[in-house]
């Protein structure tokens, strides 16, 4: 099993992506193609349906060796025998969330170098930063960090970062320029028209 050190592509769940797809092949796809951990993010299912969809990915990464974080839910992540959770800066604040996950994985979101020193201090597992460049994935997405908040980040951090928002195969380059190499990617490879290849292709990138 891979754990959060070995993260290079971040990789989700359709979501509002999926269309009339089979969102388990496209999971399958993204892992067989390289991902090294899949996330649950469904905004617009139930519960229930969520609960359904989640066991079917937690055998299939853990087939895999792929980690496996739930969005957001600590309740349905533990229901799954997720890896982890992760959380935004309006979820349940990480000293409350960790005596429920005990050794578990928990990830935040983080939008500034402040928020990068708390969940630090707080004992974050890692952190996302972002939006780094300009996403439609979601329509309620905080100002862009850009590059220069990714490149004030290592020296501060020490724990894993992955770069999110607007990541794409044609600005991976300017990431690792400023010293970020793990990257959490959503339309630029769910729309792609072989999601394996692109996720292949883009897994070599990042060195």
């Amino acid at each position: 099993m891979k754990t959060i050190e070995d993260i290079r592509l971040y990789c989700f769940t359709a979501n509002s992506l999926l269309g009339k797809r089979d969102p388990l092949e496209l999971v399958e796809a993204q892992i067989m193609g390289g991902a090294d951990l899949i996330q649950l993010r469904e905004k617009d299912m139930s519960k229930k349906e969520k609960l359904e969809l989640g066991f079917k990915l937690r055998s299939m990464t853990r087939k895999h060796g792929v980690l496996f974080i739930v969005n957001d839910d600590i309740d349905l992540a533990l229901i799954l025998d997720a890896d982890g959770v992760h959380l935004g800066q309006d979820d349940i604040p990480i000293q409350y969330a960790r005596p429920m996950m005990k050794n578990k994985i928990i990830g935040i979101s983080t939008h500034s170098l402040g928020q990068v020193r708390e969940a630090v201090d707080s004992g974050a597992d890692y952190i996302g930063v972002g939006p780094v460049f300009q996403t439609k994935t979601k329509t309620d997405t905080m100002p862009l960090v850009g590059l220069d908040l990714i490149s004030q980040i290592g020296p501060i951090c020490t724990i894993p970062f992955i770069a999110i928002g607007g990541i794409k195969k044609n600005n991976l380059d300017d990431l690792q320029k400023v010293g970020c190499s793990r990257v959490a990617i959503i339309s630029d490879i769910l729309l792609a028209p072989d999601i394996e290849k692109q996720c292949q292709t883009i897994k070599r990138m990042l060195i």
